[in-house]
């Protein structure tokens, strides 16, 4: 290995995070290798149902073999088995394959299933070529029709066409888009063009007929159906599409010749078993429109849900069906689904709107009320519900707009001033909705709910008076209320007030042992004052009476958290989290001690589930992007980020914080907007000037970069932060010498590990790497600093000093021996001295990172070099599995199945490492190697 590979091959310790699992053993490799190819030829040649059987086999043998469980999915795809498809994408993903590799039949799978939302935040067209990008572009573009954003669709269908004119499927979902829509100018074009591009195809011609058929040209409808079943006779949607036709124009027999096909060839079909039902009715046979329409929804019942519910015309047919059938509430699920889904469905909602009154589903209460207010839209009652429903959806400005006006049609209503208080907060205005709060309590005393919002209220803004009269209020009125009195103690406890907290809390278990939340509060004194076995002790008693409370389950999870006891604390948190979803605290709490004890994935997975309950929470999102950045996802840090940014409105702190988020993530511009919002709301904010000038580094404009730092100097002058900028402008600039002189100033005057470094990277881009392994070794000396020897071992090593930075891994890993990073960079070290204790390290390192590709192709790199090709060869398959756009991995791989005797797939990996002409450590080998091996 030359010293540039290790050089480029170098792992430093921000870059990437991983966790630590035991690598299990696998029963087979032989035995799963062979499942996975039958089940790939399976595949290949249609039969999904037997290629499912022998992935699984294959899966049984090694559960970690990526390539059986992206085969998987895409095979349950085919079955319409969506569930189970999830699953095997989702551990894929777990697993570390590429989201690149999985981006289309995910995108296909999100799509059946109508999340559009994960669609849109997961399926990126990044990294994608060819069909797959226009897939992707498609699926997109049709997600944002489902989404409701017709303008983002039709730009983004226009996006899929424009990234490959000469293709047809961006066409196959954006005419029914248009005629959905109404535009039917639009839809003709389209039409026209994709028939033009493909005149042979058969898909092409349905769009047509579809077109006809909806302006009403049955006979020219009829003709493209027709010509699309001369192209290919199988095309269902043809067929059913032609059989409707000849329905509605009474053409029974030549639709019955449709049908007959249909029953034979497509027998999950329920439109066709639809017809059926209306042809027998005709013909008034009863039997026949039984026996049909419960085919119908028996195909509806059986299909997955989640691809029902994607599906209106589905979903219409199960609620037809199934009300034909007498089965009122299957069908009112179905049409309660629908409306969801399809709210310009006129006829479902017209059988729907009173049922949700009557079942006071707020929800779903808008489809409601909407007409009501059409015809009467001073009504204040209906008001009341509009606003009601638009604050469980967090529209509170609309909301607000509602409830405004039913507060002044229903004067002194209690009820209507706290709904218009919640929506005030939640709209940002929390002067005037603590105004609505305070009036509606002063209305009705007794309300629990209101009194408790507004305690909580008062004791944010520090008015520890007003919260404490309110809890008492409370108390005086319900004194029978457990709730209340257990509201002042914690009310009594935020004020420093613990006996008055204890003997609160005391007098309600006195009253009713079984009160759990009163058990909680002294388990919480208990702890602060010392306590914690005393803690412990009350929280497992109530957890001998109520086995699966979630509130204590959290509560033992913080406490063994307090007192070291991590897989304890792990455990007790994730048992809370699962059991009380809709409550974040549980969640965050087990994201954080999952990053802290360094497992970013499975902190990632619990930051997802509790970022998809709350995607309006700043503080989950929060959590959600780091988590994202921790285990190397950016592009979906960046959108999180995004939204954070949408939701942390006008706060100068966070959203300086987004912003060195967002420039971590490599997202200047996205910064560049959170520092306006910050000068925005604090003008000449500093963090935000010195954030600037980061963000103007990052985009390579130096003179945007000297004017944030004057913007910075006039207010700081005298900061440190002015200093290291000049520094960092210096060196962008290309004047090595003053950058390095400048951050030698920075260092004498504030000598810190940070200077240390600042000034080893000013002299290394200077070309004086021995200068910036003398900075670091005085550092060193000066104070000892783990990043700085690990900067330092890592310089040695590009210098080929290979025996002075085993010494600094040896020093480091002898404080931190479970340090991925360290432990493949030692490894690394030793192959170049050719110490066989480098495959033992590198084993080390899989065994606490098997997701990580890096790490798995260091140790098959390791064990190809010492002869062992047949191990090698699997685990360089998983990392390129992994990390498909590293030219290094895909050369690595090559050569090992050249070794192997598999010449065409080395040549293939060969063509996709050197294409493009990027540069990495092993290109030159790889070049004479695809030299060697030919065409």
């Amino acid at each position: 290995m030359t010293n540039a590979s290790c050089a480029v091959r170098l792992r430093r310790a921000f870059a990437i995070l991983a966790f630590a699992v035991s690598l299990p053993a696998l029963a087979d490799a032989g035995k799963a290798a062979a499942f996975y190819e039958d089940g790939l030829s399976r595949f290949e040649k249609g039969d999904m149902a037997g290629a499912v059987i022998q992935l699984k086999n294959a899966l049984q043998q090694n559960p970690k073999m990526l390539s059986a469980h992206l085969l998987l999915g895409r095979a349950l795809l085919e079955q319409t088995e969506l569930p189970a498809a999830e699953a095997a994408f989702n551990e894929a993903l777990k697993l570390g394959v590429s989201p690149t590799e999985v981006a289309v039949p995910r995108g296909q799978l999100l799509m059946a299933l109508g999340r559009t939302k994960d669609l849109l935040r997961d399926i990126q067209p990044d990294g994608l070529s060819g069909a797959a990008r226009i897939e992707v572009l498609t699926l997109r573009a049709s997600a944002l029709a489902d989404e409701g954003d017709g303008k983002a669709a039709s730009r983004a269908f226009e996006a899929a066409i424009a990234a490959d004119p000469s293709a047809l499927r961006p066409y196959l979902s954006w005419v029914p888009f248009l005629l959905q829509r109404g535009e039917m100018t639009a839809a003709r074009d389209a039409v026209a063009r994709a028939v033009a591009l493909a005149p042979k195809d058969a898909r092409a011609w349905n769009l047509s007929a579809s077109l006809r058929h909806v302006q009403g040209d049955l006979d020219g409808a009829l003709a493209d159906y027709s010509r699309a079943l001369q192209l290919e006779p199988a095309h269902i949607d043809a067929r059913v599409g032609r059989a409707s036709l000849l329905v509605d124009v009474k053409r029974d027999a030549e639709a019955a010749k449709d049908l007959d096909y249909l029953a034979e060839h497509a027998r999950s079909e329920p439109r066709s078993a639809y017809l059926r039902a209306v042809l027998a009715g005709r013909r008034g046979d009863a039997d026949t429109v039984q026996k049909s329409l419960s085919e119908v929804a028996r195909i509806v019942d059986t299909l997955p849900p989640e691809y029902v519910n994607a599906r209106e015309q589905l979903l219409m047919l199960g609620a037809l069906s199934h009300h034909g059938l007498g089965a009122r509430e299957k069908a009112k699920g179905l049409l309660d689904g629908l409306i969801s889904r399809y709210p310009r469905n006129l006829g479902a909602r017209k059988l729907l709107a009173s049922i949700y009154i009557d079942e006071g589903d707020s929800a779903r209460t808008l489809t409601t009320v909407e007409p009501v207010l059409r015809v009467r839209p001073d009504d204040p009652q209906a008001l009341l519900l509009m606003g009601r429903a638009h604050l469980v959806s967090k529209r509170y400005s609309r909301a607000t707009h509602y409830l405004e006006r039913a507060a002044e049609a229903m004067q002194g209503d209690a009820q209507v001033q706290a709904a218009l208080g919640y929506s005030l907060l939640g709209g940002g205005q929390a002067d005037a909705g603590i105004a609505s709060l305070e009036k509606a309590f002063a209305t009705n005393p007794r309300d629990g709910a209101v009194g408790m919002v507004l305690t909580s209220l008062y004791m944010r803004r520090g008015e520890a008076d007003k919260a404490m009269a309110v809890a008492e209020a409370l108390v005086k009125q319900r004194p029978d209320d457990l709730s209340a009195l257990n509201l002042l103690g914690a009310i009594r406890a935020a004020n420093g007030d613990v006996a008055g907290a204890r003997a609160a809390y005391e007098q309600v278990l006195q009253r009713d042992p079984a009160f759990v939340p009163a058990s909680l509060n002294l388990a919480r004194v208990d702890a602060e004052e010392g306590k914690p076995d005393m803690a412990r002790r009350r929280l497992m008693a109530v957890v001998d009476i109520r086995k699966d409370d979630e509130r204590v389950m959290y509560e033992l999870g913080l406490l063994a958290r307090r007192q070291g006891d991590l897989a304890s604390a792990i455990d007790w948190l994730r048992k809370a989290a699962a059991k009380q979803p809709d409550d974040p605290r549980a969640a965050l709490a087990l994201v954080e001690l999952l990053s802290a004890t360094r497992q970013p994935a499975v902190a990632l997975t619990a930051a997802k589930e509790v970022g998809l309950r709350h995607p309006g929470n700043l503080r989950v999102q929060a959590v959600l992007g780091q988590a994202y950045l921790a285990a190397g996802d950016a592009t979906a840090a960046r959108q999180t980020f995004r939204d954070m940014t949408r939701l942390a409105e006008f706060d100068p702190d966070a959203q300086i914080r987004i912003g060195q988020l967002q420039l971590e993530a490599g997202y200047p511009d996205d910064a560049a907007y959170n520092i306006q919002k910050a000068l925005t709301a604090v003008k000449d904010y500093p963090p935000a000037l010195s954030l600037a000038v980061d963000v103007a580094l990052a985009r390579a404009d130096l003179a945007a970069a000297r004017a944030a730092l004057s913007d910075l100097r006039k207010v700081e002058p005298e900061g440190s932060a002015v200093a290291t900028h000049e520094a960092a402008i210096a060196l962008a600039s290309g004047d090595v010498t003053r950058a390095v002189e400048a951050s030698r100033r920075v260092y004498q005057r504030w000598p810190g590990s940070q200077s240390a470094l600042a000034l080893a990277r000013a002299q290394f881009v200077g070309k004086d790497p021995g200068g910036a392994i003398e900075v670091l070794q005085n550092e060193l000396k000066r104070a000892p600093s783990g990043d700085v020897r690990r900067a330092l071992a890592e310089l040695l090593m590009q210098r080929g000093s290979w025996r002075e930075a085993r010494r600094h891994y040896e020093v480091l890993l002898a404080g931190n021996g479970a340090n991925i990073d360290l432990l493949n960079n030692y490894a690394l070290v030793l192959l170049a001295l050719k110490d066989p204790a480098a495959i033992t390290q590198a084993e080390k390192a899989r065994a606490l990172a098997p997701q990580d590709p890096l790490v798995t192709d260091t140790l098959g790199w390791i064990k190809l070099q010492t002869g062992d090709t047949e191990g090698a060869l699997g685990l360089l398959r998983d990392a390129r599995l992994r990390a498909p756009q590293n030219p290094e991995i895909r050369y690595h791989l090559a050569e090992a199945l050249h070794r192997s005797g598999r010449t065409a797939e080395a040549k293939q990996e060969l063509d996709a490492a050197l294409d493009g002409n990027v540069a990495f450590a092993g290109a030159d080998a790889a070049r004479q190697l695809r030299g060697k091996i030919g065409r």
